[in-house]
């Protein structure tokens, strides 16, 4: 549920004081969002706060995605282990037959040498010395033999554990693919939510008037320079997210002409070489947890459950794609509805 931009400002205040104080941030008040102002009203206000409630169904119906093609790869991956272990059990009872065979002959031959052994041997024996050879010849088919009971034996264990394998992994396939199958109805049951979303906070700023339009996407500006120093990981994504200033936010895009919030932040961090995931709440996993000292390309994430996310600049401001009808743009960090920062490389 969306919360009402007024409902922040009571926790607002002492939650945003602590949070900047552990960040090591000046005061809240030199940061602070401006007080409303009395202009244009709740028509600009339930703008934004459609616009908000579209963010969040639309970072849902990523995360819902996200997950459903996660869930197509395991399923896919368990069918290609299936076969693996299906190919390595028809391998083992080949092996198996083979030795099988072999352990039949010898112990054939085992049992003939014994009877002529025991009833003949001496008897047709020329001289001692070609008895011990008989003898000798007996020891070695019963070493033969029992190698040949070894390695039938390692047969059918190999035979069993690539059964059991295989069928491991077919019963993994069958419940990745029930998952799969679950999550594509949410799937498609936020994207018709989305689109319905969409549709409202279109229609809405549409009947904004020129005036109304204008404080709607006021707060920010589109001409931060680009002349950072340094070349960490950050900074090199941060560089990247300032040449879109201006960009157009589109619910969903990933670049590189049109944005979302969490668009923007993968995009510019694929530029710098890093490869994050395209949802907000799953960016504010990635790294380090960030409690003081921030550096300008820190990840700033908003709001619980995390829906927002953007880029910290520096001096209190970063660089996000804030929401529909908006660009891509610099602007105060609203420390009060900050739930998390972290810190790439």
């Amino acid at each position: 549920m969306v919360v009402h931009p007024r409902k922040h400002v009571l926790r607002g205040m002492a939650a945003s004081l602590a949070f900047a104080a552990a960040i090591g941030m000046p005061p809240v008040v030199a940061f602070a969002d401006p007080a409303p102002a009395p202009g244009p009203g709740d028509a600009v206000n339930q703008a934004r706060a459609l616009s908000r409630q579209a963010e969040m169904i639309t970072e849902q119906w990523k995360l819902a995605t996200d997950r459903l093609l996660a869930r197509q790869a395991d399923a896919e991956k368990a069918h290609h282990d299936a076969a693996a272990a299906t190919a390595m059990a028809d391998q083992a009872r080949d092996a198996q037959k083979e030795f099988r065979a072999q352990v039949d002959r010898l112990t054939s031959a085992t049992f003939e040498g014994v009877r002529v052994s025991s009833l003949t041997a001496m008897l047709i024996s020329d001289s001692p010395q070609q008895f011990m050879d008989q003898m000798a010849a007996l020891d070695v088919l019963a070493v033969s033999n029992r190698t040949a009971m070894d390695k039938l034996a390692a047969a059918v264990a190999r035979t069993e554990q690539a059964e059991t394998a295989a069928t491991d992994a077919e019963t993994r396939a069958a419940v990745a693919e029930l998952d799969a199958a679950r999550i594509a109805g949410d799937v498609a049951k936020a994207r018709l939510e989305m689109g319905r979303q969409i549709n409202l906070v279109q229609e809405r700023l549409g009947k904004l008037t020129t005036d109304e339009f204008a404080h709607y996407a006021s707060e920010g500006f589109t001409d931060y320079p680009l002349d950072l120093v340094g070349d960490t990981i950050g900074i090199r994504a941060l560089r990247a997210a300032l040449t879109r200033q201006g960009a157009p936010y589109i619910w969903g895009a990933e670049g590189p002409a049109t944005f979302d919030c969490s668009g923007l932040v993968m995009w510019a961090y694929h530029q710098a070489g890093v490869n994050l995931p395209r949802v907000a709440i799953d960016q504010a996993r990635m790294g380090t947890p960030v409690t003081s000292g921030l550096l300008p390309g820190d990840l700033i994430a908003l709001y619980w459950p995390i829906s927002h996310i953007g880029i910290y600049v520096g001096n209190g401001l970063y660089i996000n794609a804030p929401q529909s009808g908006d660009v891509v743009k610099v602007a105060r960090v609203p420390w009060r509805d900050v739930t998390a920062i972290r810190r790439i490389g």
